[in-house]
């Protein structure tokens, strides 16, 4: 879950739901030019999906036992959270292989700077979890290595596409108010040692260069609020979040 505090609640959009804003994104993106995807069908899936496997944990959402607050995805216990991950790339992967090719690629690249092309977002581990974190990139290299050589992708082809997946992922954590960069001005690696520059202006966030096939992008966000504290257990933030209405929260994409 992506939890943001406001005030004495914490608004909550689940990470099965900003996945699928990440597919929205990349449905809407430009069929033409430099960063069209290809294969599109794929691609978009693999944004859509790649982050299935968390609907496992948000079935039974946990508090942080440090803070009692909701346990927002960063918090995660590592052995968890790459259970999780393998769950999302083999039901993506059963799905569509070079979705789940792309997919088992993300996550090997939150453990290492999104293989340098963000380096800021590199998750850092105590050195007691490090050996089972390196195991998990090697073990994803070797699954994502394998389906580039049954499917016939190249090297660049799978980069540009895994690229890709990545200014989806970060601009809908950005949208879904996620994202560990924060609001303020940022740079999204683009295919082809390109930036995607994005920056708030008001009620938007403004890209260039624009990558979408319409003017204007609007987004509904399914956003939960609940209490930032006061919970007895588990159970109780369950039940706050079944309980709870969804909002559709707008976010908006204009060219820069």
């Amino acid at each position: 879950m992506i939890v943001r505090p406001v005030g004495e609640t914490a608004e909550i959009v689940t990470q099965v739901d900003h996945a699928v804003v990440s597919g929205i994104l990349a449905g809407a993106w430009s069929a033409t030019g430099p960063d069209a995807l290809e294969p599109r069908e794929a691609v978009v899936t693999a944004a859509r999906l790649h982050d299935i496997g968390w609907r496992h944990w948000e079935a039974a959402p946990r508090l942080n036992p440090d803070t009692g607050r909701p346990a927002n995805f960063l918090d995660v216990v590592i052995d968890e959270h790459l259970r999780l991950y393998r769950l999302g790339i083999e039901e993506v992967e059963a799905a569509d292989p070079y979705a789940g090719m792309l997919v088992s690629m993300h996550a090997a690249g939150i453990y290492t700077g999104r293989y340098g092309s963000q380096p800021a977002l590199k998750l850092t581990r105590a050195p007691e979890v490090q050996a089972v974190v390196d195991a998990f990139v090697a073990e994803q290299e070797a699954r994502y290595g394998g389906a580039k050589v049954a499917l016939g992708v190249t090297d660049d082809e799978l980069w540009r596409s895994y690229l890709l997946l990545q200014v989806f992922d970060r601009l809908s954590l950005r949208l879904c108010q996620g994202d560990p960069a924060g609001p303020g001005p940022m740079e999204i690696a683009l295919p082809g040692e390109r930036v995607l520059h994005v920056g708030p202006d008001g009620e938007c966030d403004r890209l260039d260069p624009w990558p979408f096939a319409a003017d204007e992008i609007r987004v509904g966000i399914p956003t939960r609020v609940v209490p930032l504290t006061g919970y007895a257990d588990d159970e109780a933030l369950a039940a706050a979040l079944a309980a709870a209405a969804v909002e559709e929260r707008t976010a908006v994409l204009r060219p820069g």
